[in-house]
């Protein structure tokens, strides 16, 4: 039977980095938490159940009695220690489960989902096993990979009012909005894909591990099917806004085209107002023996005008066809 008054040991960081042996009888039941960097307990571990946990295990696989099934999610560590901000971190996690002993190898960096979990697990009944509590545990997980979706969610609201704001050519501050700034969202953007894309990744290893315990779990099968679907709706939300950053990165990048569409049109615009003046500047700058226009008294103005109506004949005809719209 799983007993939740086991002690969690929680070993500190500050370990000898060799795979020394400490000889200590490890618990046969509860849950008993390792971090990655404690090399004598995953030593100990080894020697007493056999299992190397130490090692990178890429997929769910059974050895020597337990699951071992792995995961690595993105999920939202503080900042600072006042909190104030959040950072979206990988936690690689390790767990092995038997019929009595479950064994997370665990990040150096405290995961506050396995903590709040610690917590749920504390209050399980005396009959609980091992495998009810791997099911509070990816429940936690879960929570935290929802919460992670939410916080990029809001994000991505944040990025589509500046690409409205891109979309309608000026800031709030009242400057047009540049290439950079434009290229600026798009990295944010950017990042933003990259974590939605770790966030499904880690979903799908959440439901795979929530799989194979369902399978040996025959009488808490209803509580993981439930877990299941959980995992898959919280995957959709992530595919949704997966779906909502093409769309904003789509708009993006036609409001860039425009961009330079727009500034093709402005020189453009202004090589054909300039050309027959400079072709006028360029005919009068030729050293012709003979000019009658020069002799003129009004030859000056003659030129003058002649210049203005060649640079705003092109001007009106490009106005009238609507092209510097």
């Amino acid at each position: 039977m799983y007993d939740h008054t086991a002690p969690l040991p929680i070993p500190g960081a500050e370990t000898a980095p060799a795979a020394t042996r400490s000889d200590t009888a490890l618990p046969r039941s509860g849950w008993l938490r390792v971090r990655a960097s404690d090399r004598t307990l995953l030593a100990d571990i080894h020697a007493q159940l056999g299992l190397d946990l130490a090692r990178r295990v890429p997929h769910p696989v059974d050895e020597h009695g337990f699951a071992l099934l792995p995961l690595e999610l993105p999920l939202p560590f503080a900042a600072g220690p006042t909190g104030a901000s959040t950072v979206f971190t990988s936690a690689a996690i390790l767990i092995a489960v038997s019929d009595e002993l479950l064994i997370t190898v665990e990040p150096d960096r405290p995961v506050p989902a396995l903590a709040a979990a610690q917590a749920r697990v504390g209050t399980l009944p005396a009959t609980a096993s091992s495998r009810d509590a791997l099911l509070v545990i990816i429940e936690g997980l879960n929570d935290a990979m929802q919460g992670t979706v939410n916080q990029i969610s809001l994000v991505l609201n944040d990025l589509a009012d500046e690409a409205v704001d891109s979309s309608g050519g000026f800031k709030l501050e009242g400057r047009q909005v540049g290439v950079a700034d434009i290229a600026q969202t798009a990295v944010s953007l950017g990042g933003a894909e990259e974590l939605i894309a770790r966030a499904v990744q880690g979903q799908l290893m959440l439901e795979r591990a929530a799989r194979r315990m369902r399978r040996s779990s025959a009488h808490a099968e209803r509580e993981y099917s439930t877990l299941l679907s959980d995992v898959q709706g919280g995957r959709r939300h992530a595919r949704f806004q997966h779906a909502k950053v093409r769309n904003i990165q789509q708009s993006l990048m036609t409001t860039l085209d425009l961009k330079q569409n727009q500034i093709i049109k402005v020189f453009t615009v202004v090589t054909a107002v300039f050309t027959p003046p400079t072709l006028i500047a360029a005919y009068y700058g030729q050293n012709f023996a003979n000019m009658p226009e020069l002799a003129l008294p009004w030859g000056e103005w003659f030129v003058m005008a002649t210049t203005a109506i060649f640079a705003l004949v092109p001007l009106w005809y490009i106005k009238k066809k609507g092209w510097l719209r």
